[in-house]
């Protein structure tokens, strides 16, 4: 697994708006090839792929979050279970397991619902911020007023 400092993690996401002491830290893990297989994975395309990967059944939950790098990059995978799969990353090849800082999980309804209110798009880290009142959970609305 590629090691990274959460403290630093944790950092980037404060500096982003978030709670990042209210966000779970998963590593995600390799799925077989078979499951891999019958995944939606266009390359470059987490959003979409997670996004399709739970309508059809592949996944039980759409994941919104962040890969844990060195700087931190938004990202979106799929949670099966109690475990967490990355198709998108997975395709690529070389795949190593990695640590994700979770913002929301949507069932299938819901992820649904707020895409058909974000112009038919999955949801994304932009989308959560502009319904920042609902995700006050992770998402600390003062900061992110005091930007604008």
């Amino acid at each position: 697994m590629t090691e990274v400092n959460l403290d630093d993690v944790r950092r980037q996401l404060t500096e982003l708006s978030f709670k990042a002491d209210k966000m779970r830290i998963v590593t995600v893990e390799a799925m077989d090839e078979e499951a891999l297989e019958a995944c939606t994975k266009a390359e470059g395309e987490c959003f979409y792929n997670s996004y399709m990967n739970v309508v059809y059944g592949k996944g039980e939950r759409y994941v919104l979050g962040y890969r844990c790098e060195e700087t931190v990059i938004d990202h979106a995978i799929i949670r099966k279970g109690d475990k967490y799969y990355d198709p998108t990353l997975q395709a690529e090849g070389d795949f190593k397991p990695y640590q994700y800082a979770i913002l929301t999980e949507f069932q299938v309804f819901d992820m649904m619902t707020h895409a058909k209110s974000n112009k038919d798009f999955p949801p994304d880290v932009d989308y959560l911020l502009k319904k920042a009142n609902k995700f006050k959970n992770v998402i600390d609305v003062e900061k992110l007023k005091a930007k604008k």
